[in-house]
């Protein structure tokens, strides 16, 4: 059905998706015909004494192709043949048949809609009148045999067998009282309303939908005489219906597009404007903004709509399969989206930006989160057509014949009549990661492979990779090698030879600049093999690295990857892209040893890798360096516990432990009945040096003593900590401030950033930043202490003559007593600074002339730590605290993963991670360090996604040794936190096999509550005696875990547990016993195989296959 169509044209394509479609506007339509082998647009035929034409509907009927409704300004429908015109009959070429459908009182014709599933159906929507209908229900089939003259009426068929040859079911035929009524008319509905839009649903001959009055959508149940209804409050000036998924349906109103599910009407699907099309470069237009004023689904793309704006040059396409709902309604079906409202907004944002929106209480998290109102949110795959030279009057999608075209094609016709025809490339793209790190993209009837590694060799596996590290990461000082995982005894897994990863040579190789990662391959031309990359990617300051330990490339893939283009620059071909994807860096850095051990050998790690820039290895060398501070001998001090703690948290404070009371401690064997902790003799090395002094001693570590009469004291922790780094009695440090009241945490504040505080140490650090060639940085921090004389002839002894001249200037801006900067001394330094290039001479300069060290601290070229150095020793104590504030703000918008100096590991720190995550993709860092705190020390739903995602990634790259040794280091840390109270007592594993009682069908665990024990050999519940051992015939024995274990601990027996008390028992006949006694039946006690019948009588169940 075409829209209104008073001067401006409307296109209409043939209902059964012929090459030929309709123009039609004032008194004229005109039928073309699209030759596209020929690429040519053929006139058909016109019609142009068509006065007062308001609207016209394409007929479906097969039986006339050139079948035509057309809606008048008085309300009368006339039923034309529009090709009639070229036939001339009995020598006479007339205008053809035309059978007019009368209206009782005149108005104007607004809308048309015929049946596709029963093209006798006729919808007419009418202005409104008083005292009677504006919508009309018309059976068309009488009038048939006067359309078609040259074909006699077959008097044979009655008017009973007709009808029951069409499609069911068919609309009923209501009373209609009026005398004046026509017989065609089947039912009348809309009193007093408007009728602006109308449509069938595609493969109903029944359901109608109808615009009224432009501020409800109704759809009828045309079936019984007085139809059900359903009214949804929105405005409708038109009405698609897919014919793809005959539910799917779309209205548009207003500028708003409104997407529903003609099964569930009453919650909208989808609901958009042009300001989520930010995708395709939309600006949100001034005034009023955009009227969509026709819409269209595409029949070739499923879910793809097509739009056109009034008094627009273009035609957007808008892909409804990118748009996501809400998991977490609670009728489980997606929220509705609304841009007008406060309601979760179902769309994606671009990949190169993020957005987050919160409505009704349930929060949306998208990959790239940043809660901003100005970062509109939009459809990922929103698209239009290249802007014409006028505007727009109407469109129409040209139906596809061929399968998978890689084009949708679109035929346009502007307000002076001109036609054109637009094909956009806007093929679906696939893509597929193999577990072999190989890309796949697949468009239309092609695909291409990037290939993304190739092994050449077994990788080295967890146990051959040697961590030698100081454990005072958690509380202890011992020097150990990292994991016992696998570790080669005669306990463990077998020693494999292989190489270790400090075998690794260092070839001097230029470092590679990173490129983006192939998750955008959608931006990618297929026939494209190159990509430029981008100058601004590369870290000058990355040392080179020596490549993964046993990690071959592919076949010339470096050397053919990269060329030197004509104009100098390195162009990187889409292999390169996806060989330094970050999915890759994450392989290469496991088999490395990155993971939870040691993050002083995840630093090396990250420093040898090529693709990876220095953030992250001094983050890891700040991690390692705090812990060695924080917690050695212990990183509790008066309740409160500083081992994940930043240099706010420092600064700021946080809050203490709970006390915990003697019986509250005493209380610990219940939970060991819980929670099952191995008991290990001090010269026993089968667990991992994380968890022995755990083990050995968890009562003392978990009991905060009631007599600390500093507990809850946070100046004395933090000077107790200082104690530690500055024994014995010296001069007191103090800062170059006026005043502050947290000099304690100043001054571990500095011992965190590996700042010297002593003026000896510091003058020590001095004299080796010359020897290295580093003036520029003596010089400053020279000029910072006041020291302007050293700098001077530190500057001087020099041989680069930069740094000659900036010493004249600094001689000229060195402060004397009781004289100032003249004003145009200050604009030349002003000037100087802005020209040079050394970070450091620039910041001395300007602290020399503005005496502000808040433009010192804006000088983002120094490394963060020397910033913060700089901000403790300096700044004043609201100044500083407002400068941290700040400075983790900006981190957490830039997802830059060194400001966890400042957060730590805390649940603020979790936001800054999950920034890093969002523009990196790092999921791996992400997981290690989150797996250190969560849920050790706070739940996380994000360090959980996190998490599982690292986990499915080393299988996918059957990593799996690796991922059982993350999950062993894990469980580690896990079990720790339960020794020492802050984790509840939990099953790690759940539980896979559960054994209950034949007579009352109650599981075998333990009754704790009751005062009696309990027989071993009977069930706890019913007190029924268990199955008898089927070779001994000896009582079974189950003993809880609880009771089991203070056996063991106070066995002397060299090995404390055996298969003795073990039970087997057969999944086929259900007969078992002692796992000593039936492995003894069945194999003997040379472990040759003896028996293999079970060994109860008259059973002949083949127990030892199972084996």
């Amino acid at each position: 059905m075409a829209p209104s169509a008073q001067a401006e044209k409307r296109l209409l394509w043939h209902p059964r998706w012929e090459n030929k479609f309709m123009v039609g506007g004032g008194s004229q339509m005109t039928m073309y015909e699209w030759a596209p082998e020929e690429s040519e647009i053929r006139h058909v035929t016109s019609q142009n004494d068509l006065q007062f034409m308001k609207c016209f509907a394409w007929s479906p009927d097969p039986a006339f192709d050139d079948l035509f409704a057309v809606g008048s300004a008085s309300g009368r429908v006339d039923l034309i043949r529009l090709e009639a015109t070229k036939v001339a009959r009995n020598n006479i070429l007339s205008s053809g048949p035309v059978v007019t459908l009368p209206v009782r009182n005149t108005r104007s014709c607004n809308a048309l809609a015929f049946c596709n599933a029963d093209p006798n159906y006729l919808a007419v929507g009418l202005d409104k009148v008083r005292g009677d209908s504006s919508l009309i229900i018309w059976d068309i089939q009488s009038a048939t045999p006067l359309l078609s003259p040259s074909s006699p009426p077959n008097l044979n068929l009655t008017e009973d067998s007709v009808l029951e040859a069409r499609p069911q079911p068919r609309i009923a035929r209501a009373e209609v009282g009026h005398h004046r009524t026509d017989g065609r008319v089947l039912q009348q509905h809309a009193p007093t309303e408007v009728v602006s839009a109308l449509a069938f649903l595609p493969q109903s001959t029944h359901m109608l939908l109808a615009g009224i009055s432009a501020r409800w959508l109704r759809l009828f149940d045309l079936r019984s005489a007085v139809p059900a209804t359903t009214n949804i409050a929105t405005k409708v000036y038109g009405i698609a219906t897919s014919p793809i998924d005959p539910h799917q349906i779309a209205c548009c109103g207003d500028g708003i597009i409104t997407v529903w599910d003609a099964r569930r009407l009453l919650h909208p699907l989808l609901m958009f404007t042009e300001k989520d099309a930010a995708a395709d470069g939309a600006r949100p237009r001034a005034g009023s903004g955009s009227f969509v004023n026709h819409i269209e689904f595409s029949s070739s793309r499923r879910g793809v709509l097509a739009a056109h704006e009034k008094d627009s040059s273009y035609v957007r396409f808008w892909d409804l399969q990118q748009a996501q709902g809400s998991e977490n309604n609670s009728d489980g079906e997606r929220s509705r989206e609304s841009s007008q409202t406060q309601t979760a907004k179902r769309s994606w944002a671009p990949w190169t930006a993020g957005g987050a929106a919160n409505g009704n209480g349930n929060e949306m998290r998208h990959s790239n989160v940043e809660s901003q109102e100005a970062l509109a949110l939009v459809l990922s795959d929103t698209h239009k057509t290249t802007s014409f030279r006028k505007p727009l009057a109407s469109f129409a999608l040209v139906p596809s014949k061929r399968s998978f075209s890689l084009t949708s094609e679109v035929m346009v016709v502007n307000k002076d009549g001109d036609l054109e025809l637009y094909a956009a490339y806007d093929t679906p793209k696939q893509a597929s990661w193999s577990a072999r790190g190989d890309l796949i993209i697949g468009a239309g009837l092609r695909c291409k492979v990037f290939p993304g590694f190739e092994d050449r060799g077994v990788p080295p596996q967890p146990w051959d990779i040697r961590i030698e590290e100081t454990t005072t990461s958690r509380g202890r000082n011992e020097t150990a090698s990292l994991p016992a995982f696998g570790r080669g005894d005669e306990d463990g897994f077998p020693a494999l030879e292989g190489k270790s990863v400090e075998d690794k040579s260092t070839p001097s190789k230029p470092i590679k600049t990173r490129t983006y990662s192939p998750a955008s391959f959608r931006h990618y031309p297929l026939d494209q093999s190159e990509l430029s990359a981008s100058p601004s990617s590369v870290n000058a300051q990355t040392p080179a690295r020596a490549e993964a330990a046993q990690e071959p490339k592919p076949n010339g893939l470096r050397q053919s990857g990269e060329r030197i283009s004509p104009k100098g620059k390195t162009s990187r071909s889409v292999h390169q892209a996806v060989e330094d994807d970050i999915s890759m860096i994450m392989r290469r850095r496991t088999i490395c040893g990155y993971g939870l051990a040691s993050a002083k050998h995840n630093a090396q790690v990250v420093r040898e890798d090529l693709c990876s820039n220095t953030t992250l290895s001094e983050l890891w060398d700040w991690i390692h360096h705090s812990r060695e501070l924080v917690c050695s001998p212990t990183s509790r001090l008066h309740g409160y516990e500083f081992s994940n703690q930043g240099l706010l948290g420092l600064w700021e404070g946080f809050a203490p432990l709970p006390q915990v009371s003697e019986s509250s401690a005493s209380s610990f064997s219940v939970l060991d009945g819980l929670l099952a902790i191995p008991q290990i003799s001090p010269g026993d090395s089968s667990l991992s040096p994380i968890s022995t002094p755990a083990v050995l001693d968890p009562l003392t570590r978990m009991r905060h003593p009631l007599d600390d009469l500093a507990y809850g004291d946070f100046t004395a922790a933090v000077a107790a900590l200082c104690t530690r780094r500055t024994p014995g009695s010296g001069r007191p440090w103090r800062p170059p401030v006026r005043s502050t009241e947290k000099l304690e945490q100043r001054q571990f504040a500095l011992h965190l950033c590996g700042w010297s505080i002593g003026e000896e140490e510091l003058n020590h650090e001095i004299r080796r930043w010359e020897k290295e060639g580093q003036q520029p940085r003596a010089a400053c921090w020279l000029v910072f202490m006041r020291q302007y004389q050293k700098a001077l002839e530190l500057l001087m002894r020099s041989t680069d003559e930069m740094h000659n001249l900036v010493s004249g200037t600094l001689a000229a801006l060195i402060p004397s007593a009781g004289s100032t900067l003249s004003n145009e001394l200050r604009t030349h330094a002003e000037r100087v600074i802005v020209r040079l290039e050394d970070p450091y001479f620039r910041v001395m300069l300007i602290q020399l002339t503005s005496k502000d060290w808040s433009k010192v601290l804006e000088e983002e070229s120094l490394p963060l730590r020397e910033r913060l150095a700089i901000a403790f020793q300096f700044l004043e104590d609201e100044a500083l605290s407002s400068y941290l504030t700040r400075t983790i703000d900006r981190a957490r918008t830039r997802g830059d993963i060194e400001g966890l100096v400042i957060t730590g590991l805390t649940p603020s720190g979790m936001d800054t991670l999950q920034s890093y995550v969002d523009r990196t993709g790092d999921a791996q860092t992400a997981a290690i360090l989150a797996g250190q705190v969560c849920p050790a020390k706070f739940f996380d739903a994000r360090a959980e996604r996190w998490l599982e995602t690292y986990r499915d990634l080393l299988d996918g790259f059957k990593l799996f040794h690796y991922r059982v040794a993350f999950d062993v280091e894990r469980g580690q840390i896990l079990q720790e936190a339960v020794l020492n109270g802050d984790l509840a007592p939990f099953d790690w594993a759940p539980k896979q096999i559960l054994i209950r009682c034949n007579y009352c069908s109650k599981p075998m665990n333990p009754v704790l509550d009751e005062t009696q024990k309990g027989r071993p050999t009977a069930c706890p519940h019913c007190s029924r005696a268990l199955p008898r051992c089927s070779v001994c015939l000896m009582t079974l024995s189950i003993v809880p875990d609880c009771t089991r274990d203070v056996g063991l601990s106070q066995s002397q027996a060299t090995y404390q547990d055996t298969i003795d008390d073990a039970i087997v028992i057969c999944q086929t006949c259900r007969h078992g016993g002692h796992a000593s006694h039936i492995l003894d039946w069945f194999f003997g006690e040379d472990g040759a195989r003896s028996r293999g019948m079970c060994p109860v009588a008259d059973c002949d169940c083949h127990c030892a296959d199972e084996f």
